[in-house]
């Protein structure tokens, strides 16, 4: 998406890949299985991590196509969620589905086609409006009654998540959402072998000269509340991104989703802290000062819709308020590799650092913070 407001927040989600051509598209489409012919770019994505566009085919089709850099992204990374994806559509859940290349093509995998250095997708159109194609993370729904429609969305593509036990994939890349690091029993321990698996990230810190044990003071109280209690919970796959631009609408609720390149294997209860922290702090107006930007009602509204198809527990209920503090923290983290290795751009890497892995956890130790976390609990305590 272009800053055209030219606010310093929204440079981290301006576009910095070049829009797939129709030539591209074409010979993308043509080396499917069941080839299709392109016939003009519909539209193309203003997402900034990889690029996509909605291509309408001659035989009447509309299909999106993804490609992402494979100094980031590899076809091993991409096939997980594409399974998971598979799994969810199979137990219930309305999303696009993945079509696959054609065995015989160089280059193709499954539903990934790599070409030089780039590796492709391509889905189905999905059902529904895309009502928020144009929303940022951290912006809210409109009403109360989506946010709880939402909430339940989650809640039910939790359930569906179940008996998809495809282990994480042991080689790191920088779009994996996952939820670990601060659940670990010995932070600076877990830190010091995360950052080994992550040499783009340690090179950061060391070329910045950051003093990142230092800096996660703030982390580690919610570290240890975590910690105790986070290893008990049942792993599951997540989407990572559930924020209302990710979801198709119909009426007031969300009737499919799509964008899993974040899905990971961690805990249900992960995909509710995101839904949570995506829609009812508005962390881009909390960086430029306006402290009291976030939604106790959103949240309210969030929780109550997920409670009604997938009931918390007690124990649930007390780790949220403990989790969102740092539920993007190790995210934070991982996307520096994305900027080191990817787009090379230093500066978004440091808002990384600087604004979502700092700045968003101290905001909860500042009284707006404090405030939300105290009404969050009081929704939870409420819950049927």
């Amino acid at each position: 998406m272009d800053n055209i407001e030219g606010d310093p927040q929204l440079d981290i989600v301006a576009q910095r890949w070049s829009d797939i051509t129709l030539d591209e598209a074409g010979r993308v489409l043509a080396a499917l299985d069941r080839p299709l012919h392109a016939s003009r770019i519909v539209s193309h994505s203003g997402r900034p991590t990889a690029a996509g566009s909605l291509v309408l085919t001659e035989e009447g089709d509309v299909v999106f196509v993804k490609r992402y850099a494979r100094s980031v992204r590899d076809a091993e990374g991409i096939a997980p969620y594409h399974r998971f994806v598979a799994h969810l559509i199979a137990h219930g859940v309305q999303a696009p589905p993945f079509l696959p290349f054609s065995p015989q093509t160089p280059g193709a995998r499954g539903t990934t086609l790599s070409i030089a250095d780039a590796v492709y997708e391509v889905s189905r159109q999905g059902r529904g409006e895309d009502r928020y194609v144009t929303a940022l993370t951290w912006e809210p729904p409109r009403s109360v009654g989506e946010a709880e429609a939402l909430g339940a969305f989650v809640a039910r593509m939790s359930l569906a998540a179940e008996g998809f036990d495809e282990p994480r994939r042991a080689v790191p890349d920088p779009f994996q959402n996952r939820f670990g690091l601060f659940a670990s029993a010995d932070l600076d321990e877990a830190l010091d072998a995360w950052l080994e698996e992550r040499p783009s990230v340690a090179e950061y810190l060391a070329m910045t000269e950051r003093d990142i044990h230092r800096d996660l003071e703030r982390h580690r109280v919610w570290a240890e509340r975590v910690a105790s209690r986070y290893g008990r919970l049942d792993a599951c796959w997540t989407h990572g991104d559930p924020h209302i631009s990710n979801f198709l609408w119909q009426g007031d609720a969300p009737v499919s989703v799509f964008d899993f390149g974040l899905a990971d294997r961690n805990t249900a209860l992960f995909d509710l802290v995101q839904t949570l922290e995506r829609h009812a702090i508005q962390f881009i107006d909390i960086a430029n000062g306006h402290d009291d930007s976030c939604r106790p009602d959103i949240a309210d509204a969030i929780v109550r819709g997920y409670h009604r198809v997938r009931p918390l527990d007690d124990d649930e209920r007390a780790l949220i308020t403990d989790m969102l503090p740092v539920s993007q923290s190790e995210a934070s983290l991982n996307w520096i590799a994305y900027y080191m290795k990817g787009t090379g751009r230093v500066e978004d890497a440091a808002w990384c650092y600087d604004t979502s892995l700092l700045g968003h956890t101290a905001w909860f130790h500042r009284d707006a913070g404090r405030r939300f976390l105290d009404a969050l609990r009081g929704s939870l305590d409420a819950l049927d």
